[in-house]
């Protein structure tokens, strides 16, 4: 990759006032977590509308116990040993440095929070927070604690049953039982004003590993760049948002964020 990219990448993002970041399933496939639309992504292996959608899942579990119990399996497996990579960890630097003012992401997997950044929009929710099926209140679990009892509900084939996953989650203070506080094929995105008003707000936004397919969310580089923004963006495969970008660095993100970072660190003298 050309170093002159890089130098003009750290150049803007220098100079930013309000830097925000936008994140999508590449990051987090770089910590071992596979996408779900490409070749050996989820719905490689599983069906969409038997696993994706809500009704799809209680149908598929009342009918084939066994699928849930593999794809969840197969999900914990995953996720438990997924840590932040250098992109996320560059992202946090850049808030340490002054700069990054919140991330915006797609993805469910916390990782962006481990990492250290402090502000995070995650538009399709967090497989690590509970959502009260009656009132809403949402409430953070314990990642090592609710893997633990995952692992215990689905030891058995033979004695497992979906109806103890209800059991995972804490009963929300109004009584109710929760769900994993993550968004379903069907239902509404999260936190989608708010990660407008970060985008229409911003004057640089960093694009991380998301190939612009899925909206709501991937209008939000657009709308930056029409309040005037300047769009940074690192991907290893394509620039998705060719039409828009100022900056395109072609590499995994865990490459290019730490040798972008250390540029910006020349520049501000730390």
């Amino acid at each position: 990759m050309s170093e002159e990219k890089y130098q003009q990448a750290a150049e803007i993002i220098s100079k930013a006032r309000y830097l925000v970041g936008f994140s999508g399933a590449g990051i987090s496939q770089e910590s071992g977590i596979p996408t779900f639309r490409d070749p050996g992504g989820i719905w490689d292996q599983f069906d969409a509308s038997e696993i994706g959608t809500t009704g799809g899942l209680l149908e598929t579990a009342m009918r084939n116990p066994g699928m849930i119990r593999k794809f969840i399996l197969d999900t914990v497996a995953i996720f438990e040993a997924a840590r932040p990579n250098p992109g996320h960890v560059g992202l946090a630097e850049l808030e340490g440095l002054g700069l990054l003012r919140s991330v915006i992401t797609q993805n469910i997997d916390n990782l962006h929070r481990e990492a250290g950044t402090t502000r995070v929009i995650e538009v399709h929710g967090n497989i690590y927070r509970a959502r009260c099926l009656a009132c809403g209140r949402k409430e953070q679990v314990e990642k090592d604690a609710l893997i633990s009892k995952l692992k215990i509900t689905l030891a058995d084939e033979d004695d497992f049953s979906p109806g103890e996953l209800i059991n995972l989650f804490p009963t929300c203070t109004c009584g109710s039982a929760s769900r994993p506080d993550v968004v379903m094929f069907g239902e509404a995105v999260q936190g989608m004003p708010e990660a407008f008003q970060e985008a229409s707000q911003c004057d640089v936004m960093l694009v991380l590993g998301t190939s612009g397919v899925v909206y709501p969310a991937a209008s939000l580089p657009f709308e930056a760049r029409n309040r005037g923004a300047r769009i940074i963006e690192i991907n290893p495969t394509d620039n998705y948002f060719s039409g828009i970008t100022d900056v395109f660095i072609k590499e995994k993100n865990g490459v290019a964020m730490p040798r972008l970072v250390g540029l910006v660190r020349e520049r501000l003298g730390q």
